[in-house]
């Protein structure tokens, strides 16, 4: 029987996989997806970091060192297998390649010992937290030549979203947290994203409420589970 850290981790990861090979199945329902490509793409890449995550909650029950070394070279991998979705977009790539760079070698140097795991929870945090707390200004950085939609500006802030919460997780577990309080404390702060997007963006773009407010459930749900 899978465990509350491997049942949310196959969630995301499913969830994930789902969005990375056919991003324009997700979002049922949703008004004017079928025909906003940036939004599609978008939603492809969150894919791709979430099941990164899922791989960082997995690697956060070995211990905090360990969980941010691999989560360092996870956020590599997933950073080079991006660059083709982003380019579709016209986002350049050699800043792309510079970061999955940089990931790869504070990784190392993490499992050296040289620096702080807590050097990893940055990373992911001003990574993640920058892009969710300022999508339009990101568009901007990113120099997309494809002008993006409300809808598909919203999903950017919510790929930040996703990125950041393993910089939660990590954080947690540098800090000396145990996992199971660590993975709880992730997961209740992904069903706050869930639930901010449901009471400030569904409405705004006359989205349907239903799919963020079940994942925030969801979340609050295997949170609860994550701590009995």
């Amino acid at each position: 029987m899978l465990g509350t850290t491997e049942t949310a981790a196959a969630l995301l990861a499913s969830t994930g996989a789902l969005a990375w090979v056919s991003p324009e199945a997700n979002l049922p329902g949703f008004d004017g997806y079928a025909d906003d490509e940036p939004a599609q793409r978008i939603v492809q890449t969150a894919g791709a970091w979430q099941i990164c995550f899922a791989y960082v909650l997995l690697a956060g029950k070995q211990g905090a060192a360990i969980a941010a070394g691999q989560g360092l070279y996870a956020a590599s991998v997933t950073a080079l297998a991006i660059i083709p979705v982003w380019s579709q977009l016209g986002r350049e790539k050699y800043s792309q390649a510079g970061a999955a760079v940089l990931f790869a070698c504070l990784g190392k140097l993490t499992f050296a010992r040289a620096i702080s795991p807590f050097v990893a929870a940055a990373a992911y945090l001003l990574t993640g937290g920058l892009i969710f707390c300022t999508p339009r200004a990101t568009a901007g950085l990113y120099q997309l030549t494809t002008p993006l939609s409300e809808l598909a500006s919203s999903m950017l802030g919510l790929y930040g979203g996703v990125i950041a919460m393993g910089g939660v997780y990590l954080a947690a577990l540098a800090a000396g947290l145990t996992q199971p309080r660590c993975l709880a404390a992730v997961l209740l702060a992904n069903g706050f994203i869930a639930l901010k997007w449901t009471a400030m963006e569904a409405s705004k773009l006359k989205q349907p409420k239903w799919p963020a407010a079940a994942w925030a459930a969801v979340s609050a749900a295997l949170a609860a589970l994550a701590i009995r």
